[in-house]
């Protein structure tokens, strides 16, 4: 299975993001990609934004307009999308991983266990009941969110020790001074402690930066430096990393040899010229 994971800018529109997700499935497809990995909350971005976006009573409706759209751009295609979004879940709704395939109806892949008191009560999520990996191609991929990380004591019995690879669609910063240096880089530290923990490969989908229309009051990490998505082996060797200047495509091949499951990194990939859309399925 080839997974192509995506660090894209963040925007607080779902239309710009759905025009985003668009761009880089064709991307996928023209270097067939199986399935393509998105930050968590990707449709609608994830800032301060969503106070107000979930007060609105018709946000239910904006984003299964969305996911119809995501479809058919999924079926074109031909590639699998994984893509963060809010979905509604018993009284609330999930920080969720939702999973759609060529011809098939989105399905839910994953969601947030551990939440900090002030997005429940702000942004109302909750929790879900079962972590059980999603599978493709026969592979079990699981599905670590932002900072859970650093609680994953939070996510155990729920099935996430099923996984055979670990996605992390985190939104992490990382430390930097005042020559835009990384002093502390927490994608590394976070994923060998996913690796650690779970005994699996960890593939991160973490933002660039934030979308030149949301103000620099309201970024989640205003001291800290998104980008730098990581992937690392089982052992926590760090196997790739994007840069913290560049939207970015890195792939991945995943397979089972021996009963084992490998991950090898592809790297970033040109992009042929090919029209996107052409590839059958």
């Amino acid at each position: 299975m080839k997974l192509c994971a995506i660090q894209p800018q963040m925007s607080d529109s779902i239309d710009a993001n759905v025009t985003e997700i668009t761009r880089w499935i064709h991307r996928a497809a023209d270097v067939d990609g199986d399935v393509v990995v998105f930050p968590e909350m990707m449709l609608t971005g994830y800032d301060h934004h969503l106070h107000g976006f979930f007060k609105d009573p018709d946000w239910h409706a904006q984003v299964d307009e969305a996911l119809t759209e995501l479809g058919g751009v999924v079926d074109a295609a031909g590639s699998s999308a994984l893509f963060g979004l809010p979905y509604p879940f018993g009284e609330g709704h999930l920080n969720a991983l939702i999973l759609i395939r060529p011809y098939k109806q989105p399905i839910l892949a994953g969601a947030r266990s551990h939440l900090p008191v002030g997005d429940r009560n702000l942004w109302r999520f909750v929790e879900p009941h079962d972590r059980t990996p999603v599978k493709i191609q026969g592979i079990s991929l699981g599905s670590i969110f932002c900072a859970e990380a650093h609680h994953l004591e939070y996510t155990t019995g729920k099935g996430l020790e099923r996984s055979d690879v670990i996605l992390w669609p985190g939104v992490i910063g990382c430390d930097y001074n005042e020559k835009r240096e990384i002093t502390r880089d927490w994608n590394v530290e976070l994923a060998q402690k996913i690796a650690g923990f779970f005994k699996v490969a960890v593939i991160q989908s973490n933002y660039l930066s934030y979308a030149t229309e949301l103000s620099a009051q309201d970024m989640l990490e205003s001291s800290r430096m998104l980008g730098g998505s990581i992937a690392c082996d089982s052992s926590g060797r760090v196997l790739d990393q994007a840069s913290r200047t560049e939207q970015e495509m890195r792939s991945f091949e995943i397979s089972r040899i021996n009963g084992a499951v490998q991950v090898t990194p592809l790297g970033r990939e040109e992009i042929s010229t090919h029209p996107a859309g052409n590839r059958t399925t």
